[in-house]
């Protein structure tokens, strides 16, 4: 894993299609672009996290129109919208660095349930129950006599899409259970 201060470059390397995981356990939100972790950011170093709309909209004139309507085609354009979306996260690290990122996403519904997740998870009560959740499973473990190796294995936290192969934490699924890439509905 790369140091705080290279985060954006690997942010930014990441392939337009593919799409930036922001998972998290009970210390910290995990980045992962689907073949390896990129960054990790403390829970208790988010300090501000928002969202920003760098949609465009596109208008075009079609000749057939012009030929139809003459000077009134420019009353009717075709409108091509590309929606694109960041997430922009504030957060300090362990030394107290201040530290900005921005993670690109590419549907509004993706990028307004990450915001939200991301927002909930600054609450103290959230992190102190996710501690205290943590703790719990653990002593389950150790009193099940259970390898803990055996217990992933058998729960993987992952959800694949069969359409698109995006790979998706079954704790942070978009609303609907639909994959936010290609529209299909995710098998649980």
């Amino acid at each position: 894993m790369a140091g705080v201060s290279h985060l954006q470059a690997l942010l930014d390397d990441v392939p337009e299609g593919r799409m930036v995981a922001c998972l998290h356990d009970q210390n910290a939100v995990i980045l992962h672009d689907g073949e390896k972790e990129l960054g990790r950011i403390p829970l208790d170093g988010l300090l501000n996290v928002s969202l920003i709309d760098d949609s465009t909209v596109r208008r075009s004139y079609g000749v057939v129109k012009f030929f139809l309507l003459g000077p009134f085609a420019f009353l009717f354009p075709k409108k091509n919208i590309r929606e694109a979306f960041r997430l922009h996260i504030e957060w300090k690290d362990g030394r107290g660095d201040y530290h900005e990122n921005d993670i690109r996403i590419l549907t509004r519904t993706m990028a307004e349930h990450r915001l939200n997740t991301l927002k909930s998870l600054m609450i103290p009560e959230i992190r102190e129950q996710l501690a205290q959740k943590a703790a719990k499973a653990r002593e389950l473990l150790a009193a099940s006599g259970k390898p803990a190796d055996q217990r992933i294995v058998e729960t993987s936290p992952f959800i694949t899409c069969a359409g698109c192969t995006v790979e998706f934490r079954k704790s942070d699924l978009p609303p609907g259970g639909k994959c936010p890439v290609c529209g299909k509905l995710l098998k649980i």
